[in-house]
């Protein structure tokens, strides 16, 4: 088996450099995984030591503890993508986990695609964006995604499987219970069937109109799932008065009420602390309770906000 010195598995890694939000104390392990064949002596590795592992994407959805990660942290980063298409304009782009979705999106426009203007800024990686269906301007991963290859890591097979089998449901999809790792997702795109200088100005007024409502600065996005399109929990919030609110260094954006940001030098317990109080204020006033989108990662392991 591949030891942990041919593995070269880093110690004490500190997570805040892996995560959009900026907070996280060191990892006991850490592995930037470019080579997924690696990935069974990685997962081998965590069960001999008898600790947790975790799979980390592009840290775009993740919410770290101050005290770090008792365990391994696998980043995956392999970043191939491949081509192959028909004669009827169809292409079919296979992507490897690692790839960023601003790195997929520059690739399908120097290959003279279309079908992913809406993504532009959406933030982390394939393999991220498969695992909990992510999307915005209502192109969700369900809606372009053929297949994928996944690796179980309880048996450490490999099988490929298509579209249904992820039972794509709104940030959500099988693979947050059966907890399979996306080694690789295969899109269906076409060719471009509009000009460049078109297909630029779409995605130029999209970035503009994210730009007018999301803020800058270090968070994660949407902290809250939505529940429903009618009732946004960015909404909720700003009904309920809480734009702007502060918790220590960690404030509710005064721009959009469902984006959670590090003023600087915030705490995960700043954070959390918000979450909760937005949480709590949404139940009191509207008899709804917001579910988090964001992973939240304990010492120990994954929890619940």
């Amino acid at each position: 088996m591949t030891n942990k010195q041919e593995l070269n598995i880093i110690t004490k890694e500190k997570l805040s450099k892996y995560s959009t939000f900026q907070i996280g104390g060191p990892a006991d392990f850490f592995y930037k995984l470019e080579n997924t064949a690696e990935l069974t002596a990685l997962l081998a590795f965590a069960k001999k030591k008898k600790i947790p592992y975790f799979i980390l994407g592009g840290g775009s959805n993740i919410l770290f503890d101050d005290k770090g990660f008792r365990g391994l942290v696998i980043k995956i980063d392999n970043k191939n993508i491949s081509l192959k298409a028909d004669f009827h304009d169809n292409v079919w782009l296979t992507v490897d986990a690692g790839v960023s979705i601003a790195g997929l999106l520059d690739f399908s426009i120097k290959n003279n695609l279309q079908g992913l203007e809406k993504w532009v800024g959406l933030p982390g990686t394939v393999g991220g964006a498969v695992r909990g269906n992510a999307g915005c301007n209502g192109l969700e991963t369900r809606g372009i995604l053929t297949e994928a290859v996944l690796l179980n890591p309880k048996t450490s097979k490999i099988r490929k499987v298509k579209n249904k089998y992820f039972n794509f449901k709104y940030r959500q999809s099988k693979l947050k219970t059966s907890k399979e790792i996306v080694i690789s997702a295969t899109f269906k795109l076409q060719k471009r069937k509009i000009s460049l200088e078109e297909q630029k100005k779409i995605m130029s007024e999209i970035r503009q109109f994210r730009i007018g409502k999301q803020p800058f600065g270090a968070s994660t996005g949407s902290f809250f799932k939505n529940p429903s399109k009618e009732k946004p929990a960015g909404l909720l919030i700003e009904q309920a008065g809480l734009k702007g609110k502060i918790i220590g260094k960690a404030q509710i954006s005064p721009k959009h009420g469902n984006f959670l940001v590090n003023l600087g030098g915030a705490k995960s317990q700043d954070i959390l602390k918000l979450a909760r109080f937005a949480r709590q204020t949404i139940k009191r006033k509207f008899g709804l309770t917001l579910k988090e989108e964001v992973q939240i990662l304990s010492a120990k392991g994954p929890q619940k906000l």
